[in-house]
């Protein structure tokens, strides 16, 4: 039997490692796309109406707005922009052809979501974390390590409510009503922006069906009487 040449034992060489690099790549992709697709799901049960809306502990809703923020930003590592993975855990799908019958709005649940899922990542960032090994693993205990960076550098974040309890018991146990801020001191009265959003959110709930339209004004005129405006 003749022996192969050393040219063809380099060519065989070398489509076998091209054969492996892309077994290798494939495989990865697929695990990719894997946890990609279990974000999601874990997402989609964290923002359902039964858990996003109807929280039966305040502590719970704070723990599952931080794992969903952490599930967005393992996302956004994996490739999955934050405002893709929002829509397909709220089922919605890219479309590429638009009919008469679509409608540009979502409906008021999902938007309450949405925002409040984008403005917490949006805070995420602004204090300056990073999904990292250590801050997602964390994360997903519903704990937020302490600000890496900034003014507030070395100190644990604070979840706020946009609308206290004081003025609607039971509202702190809604994930849509908490927001992820920079530690503050304790008895500053809110700002005329977070008295805004407090009234938006109000607004939306009533028109999503979360409270009715008695409890909607009677928390803007709480908002309003406690600031004199």
């Amino acid at each position: 039997m003749e022996t192969p040449s050393p040219r063809y034992i380099i060519t065989r060489a070398a489509f076998l490692i091209i054969v492996l690099v892309a077994i290798l790549y494939g495989m990865r992709f697929v695990k990719k796309l894997q946890r990609q697709s279990a974000i999601v799901a874990e997402l989609k049960s964290i923002t359902s109406d039964s858990s996003f809306f109807q929280q039966f502990y305040a502590e719970d809703a704070r723990k599952s707005l931080v794992r969903a923020i952490g599930l967005i930003a393992e996302a956004k590592g994996l490739g999955l922009l934050p405002e893709a993975t929002i829509a397909r855990s709220q089922g919605i799908e890219k479309k590429y052809f638009n009919t008469d019958s679509d409608s540009d709005q979502p409906v008021a649940k999902v938007r309450i979501i949405t925002n409040s899922l984008r403005t917490n990542y949006e805070n995420f960032l602004r204090l300056g974390y990073k999904a990292d090994s250590l801050t997602l693993r964390e994360m997903k205990s519903g704990k937020l390590p302490p600000i890496p960076s900034g003014p507030g550098s070395g100190k644990s974040p604070v979840i706020a409510t946009l609308i206290d309890a004081s003025i609607s018991p039971g509202i702190e146990k809604v994930i849509a009503n908490l927001e992820i801020r920079p530690p503050q001191s304790e008895g500053l009265p809110p700002t005329d922006i977070e008295i805004a959003a407090a009234k938006r959110l109000a607004s939306e709930l009533a028109e999503a069906g979360i409270i009715e339209d008695a409890v909607r004004k009677k928390i803007a005129e709480s908002l309003t009487s406690s600031t004199g405006k």
